[in-house]
């Protein structure tokens, strides 16, 4: 048979043998030219089969009027081509949206920093014992009675100096807003 032969075929309605003799008179050089585009020849493989695929079930080759190898070869380059352009396309919305994430959690962590710094600075303000109060119950959290133990006050003082450093903060951070 010569390489016409299974395209007249196919027009007269041989299809199956027809296809058949196509496909293995052209799947090599198919795979070939994809790898040649994708640099991953499963992936040749894969776009050539699901060529091949679509082609039988839409009856494509039917409908070619030219060089069937010219028609296989073009199809294949094209969409080699077309699936590069995907990747390249799902690539830049990859990285667009790592970015914005990596920008989201730099903003994130300058807005923490900063207010952390707007707090540091805020209870740096504070009268000597009620920043020891402060640090001991909230930030080492100690008991009350452990804490006014260590300060050697009161566990009443300990409260009273609490309740004020509380209360100087939250109003020193109302006034930030």
């Amino acid at each position: 048979m010569s390489n016409m032969e299974p395209l007249f075929q196919v027009k007269e309605g041989d299809c199956l043998q027809s296809y058949e003799m196509v496909f293995k008179n052209h799947y090599k050089p198919l795979v070939l030219e994809a790898f040649f585009i994708l640099k991953d020849e499963m992936e040749a493989e894969d776009l050539v089969q699901s060529f091949f695929a679509e082609a039988w079930e839409r009856q494509l080759l039917q409908n070619v009027n030219t060089s069937v190898k010219a028609y296989l070869h073009t199809s294949i380059r094209n969409r080699s081509l077309n699936l590069l352009e995907k990747r390249l396309n799902e690539k830049k919305k990859l990285d667009k949206y790592l970015y914005g994430k990596e920008e989201i959690v730099l903003e994130n962590h300058l807005e923490r920093s900063e207010s952390a710094n707007v707090i540091k600075s805020i209870m740096n303000e504070l009268p000597k014992q009620r920043l020891e109060v402060v640090n001991l119950v909230y930030l080492e959290d100690k008991k009350y009675q452990e804490a006014a133990d260590e300060m050697g006050i009161s566990i009443n003082s300990l409260k009273t100096h609490l309740k004020l450093a509380v209360k100087n903060l939250r109003a020193r951070l109302n006034n930030l807003k």
